[in-house]
């Protein structure tokens, strides 16, 4: 084995092992929720609380009414 054939070698090593590391990666990334759903899902919560709060608020706004009979 000449020496081109041995640098080819360990740099074909080199290559697949870059590859390979990209490619693991990619997978790790993958298995981690999105962030995007996450801030979805937290935007919807953050909206339904709002609107829970809403309510509850509008409820003390209207006026308390006593009944006709005791007037």
């Amino acid at each position: 084995m000449g020496p081109t054939m041995y640098l080819y070698e360990k740099s074909r090593e080199a290559y697949y092992h870059d590859l390979r590391h990209q490619m693991e990666e990619k997978h790790r990334l993958s298995l981690l929720p999105q962030r995007r759903s996450m801030s979805r899902r937290t935007a919807g919560k953050l909206g339904v609380l709002l609107l829970k709060l809403g309510t509850w608020l509008k409820q003390f706004e209207q006026p308390q009414r006593m009944p006709a009979d005791r007037l």
